[in-house]
């Protein structure tokens, strides 16, 4: 798999242990298999510089679980997002869908506690599906080789930042839309007042 990280850093080895724990897939560096998805989340510092750097990984004799946007999954993301112990920890690599409330701004509705799972998964599957993979272990990390890095432009990081703008306005005009005609929209407008 060729695969892709945004960064201020050239990362040559990745370090799986660097990550949040209380992220989607837990633990572990995580990467986008789209080029053009992974630059879209670019930013700049001042006086840094932004790379994305290119990896091959080698799945052979690696553990991988695959998600689709189920229950399963969401019951996954919401235990390790509230701490609890990662179910999955024997995964070497998770490859899976990346909850649009972490790329686009939900307001907190979604994992407010709220809303029952089946109404938060019909809202998480709402607008694009972008897929993530999480290299969790260090068997998978020995795996992963870096290729190379390209420093990208203040104008192309740009560009994608307006490609993202776009993109999320769209997403919550969808987002506002099907959450009105949701049961829980009625309690939930009215415990906002």
């Amino acid at each position: 798999m060729k695969l892709y990280h945004t960064s201020h850093q050239i990362i040559r080895q990745p370090d799986v242990n660097y990550g949040r724990r209380n992220a989607d897939f837990g633990g572990g560096f995580y990467l986008a298999e789209s080029r053009d998805f992974a630059e879209r989340w670019a930013s700049e510092q001042k006086d840094e510089k932004t790379y994305v750097n290119i990896y091959e990984l080698d799945l052979t004799g690696l553990n991988v679980v695959t998600l689709t946007r189920d229950a399963e999954w969401v019951e996954y993301i919401f235990k390790n997002r509230n701490g609890f112990a990662d179910s999955k920890a024997d995964a070497d690599v998770i490859i899976g869908p990346i909850a649009n409330d972490t790329i686009y701004d939900t307001y907190g509705i979604i994992g407010s506690g709220l809303l029952k799972n089946d109404t938060a998964l019909a809202l998480l599957q709402l607008g694009p599906c972008y897929r993530q993979i999480a290299v969790k272990t260090e068997k998978a990390a020995s795996q992963l080789k870096w290729l190379f890095a390209d420093e990208l432009s203040h104008s192309s990081i740009a560009a994608f930042r307006t490609t993202v703008r776009n993109e999320e306005r769209e997403y919550r005009e969808l987002f506002a839309s099907t959450l009105e005609t949701l049961p829980e929209f009625a309690e939930i407008d009215e415990m906002l007042g």
